[in-house]
């Protein structure tokens, strides 16, 4: 009857036709809407140019913005400040932190939400869960707040998608410690601004 044939040519009403895409390469993509898939790629983007401004907790002293980035195959990240006055020098840009790197190799997991030490101190008890997520590495955890739930998202989602060509292995199953007894990477060691 009518039913079937509108069905059959609407197909616009669920919000566009199926996306074509490679399956073969898509990993974990499969789940992904149209649209997902695009701010996805557009958090992938800009995570490699210009970077990405979050907020990081240590489990002492106060929480920084810093400009977290994906180069090669590592992150870097640094405390960057927006200046009340210009320097000496005349400088208006924001302050700078020193420049760490840590390996995407380094990377163990990405927890999603308020897990570790650090984002369970009572000073953050206001911090929404939504907004949270750490990078748990080697050299310990790096715990980012973000300025909206749905950059949080992205940013796990892209990290994910990293970690999976990293880790040919299954590193969301790795047996690990559990998060909570992972050191802050981001104490101290990043008191002198450039």
């Amino acid at each position: 009857g009518r039913g079937s044939s509108a069905q059959y040519s609407g197909g616009t009403a669920s919000g566009g036709s199926a996306p074509v895409f490679d399956a073969s390469r898509a990993g974990n993509l499969l789940d992904l809407s149209p649209h997902e898939e695009i701010v996805i790629s557009a958090a992938m983007q800009q995570l490699r140019d210009p970077g990405v401004l979050v907020v990081a907790h240590g489990s002492k002293g106060k929480p920084k913005t810093v400009r977290l980035r994906l180069v090669e195959s590592a992150i870097s990240w640094r405390t960057e400040q927006q200046r009340k006055k210009p320097s000496q020098s005349g400088d208006t840009g924001p302050k700078l932190g020193k420049l760490h790197h840590v390996p995407l190799s380094h990377i163990l997991y990405v927890d999603v939400g308020k897990q570790t030490t650090a984002l369970r101190r009572v000073e953050n008890a206001a911090v929404s869960e939504d907004l949270c997520f750490s990078l748990l590495t080697k050299e310990g955890s790096l715990d980012l707040e973000c300025n909206s739930a749905r950059e949080r998202d992205a940013l796990v989602s892209c990290f994910s998608l990293v970690l999976d060509e990293v880790h040919a292995s299954n590193w969301r199953d790795v047996q690990r410690v559990p998060s909570s007894d992972m050191p802050s990477s981001f104490d101290g060691g990043d008191e002198q601004m450039v």
